[in-house]
């Protein structure tokens, strides 16, 4: 054994076992407003002040081990995100959503946990699809319109610059609404093929949408599925 291979042997870290609590949770309110690094910063105070077994990361700067399923963008609601927490031990799922929402302020609760033991897979690579709900005066024929074209060309921005793409592929299919003013919608979502719900709003008034009325959109995303549609999975039981 060389020098090298000598000081990685002796730098190399133990195998951590996760104990990972997966939850279901929902954001609303002025919470919608902050961006992803805060949202994680509120969960991992959250869980401290909790006084939950957190399981940290290794390295010169150890950070508490957290998994969201697909980030959320700032002023998006949601009804139905995942959240990994890795533990040093196992914890008991019930007593995790206790623990955790007496410490989470207003607007942000987590609903439910499930207690997976070290899962084989990232929260975020098994996320295929997602769907939202976009409320604004008119925007469900919108929404059905855009559906019915064969291709929609927009601009999003890629790498620092803006790139025409079609986002058409990206949409699955319309959900059923009672009302002219709520849409609900399926689309591909995840780390392979994305498509977020500005892009869309963007195309939307690109068609012809109330740009006012955009701007006013109150979004709220409803749920995250894994696998391949038309064969979805809840995320609960993906590992």
């Amino acid at each position: 054994m060389n020098a090298q291979e000598q000081l990685r042997e002796m730098t190399r870290k133990a195998h951590q076992h996760e104990y990972v609590c997966r939850g279901l949770f929902e954001r609303k309110g002025a919470l919608s407003y902050i961006g992803h690094l805060d949202l994680k910063a509120v969960f991992e105070r959250a869980l401290r002040r909790a006084g939950l077994p957190i399981l940290y990361s290794q390295g010169f700067n150890p950070r508490p081990m957290l998994v969201f399923a697909l980030p959320l963008g700032v002023g998006i609601n949601t009804e139905g995100d995942w959240l990994d927490v890795s533990m040093e031990v196992p914890v008991d799922a019930d007593e995790y959503v206790r623990r955790i929402n007496e410490e989470l302020p207003d607007g942000l609760r987590v609903i439910r946990a499930v207690s997976i033991d070290e899962p084989k897979n990232s929260i975020m690579s098994v996320v295929t699809c997602a769907s939202y709900r976009i409320e604004a005066k008119g925007v469900t024929q919108a929404v059905l319109d855009l559906f019915g074209q064969k291709e929609i060309i927009t601009k999003k921005k890629s790498k620092g610059r803006e790139v025409e793409v079609d986002i058409r592929p990206l949409l699955i299919k319309p959900l059923t609404s009672s009302s002219p003013d709520c849409a609900e919608y399926m689309c591909y979502a995840g780390s392979k093929q994305n498509l977020r719900p500005d892009v869309l709003l963007k195309a939307l008034c690109e068609a012809g949408f109330s740009r006012a009325e955009a701007d006013e959109a109150v979004i709220t995303r409803l749920e995250l599925y894994g696998g391949e549609y038309p064969d979805l999975s809840a995320i609960e039981g993906l590992t």
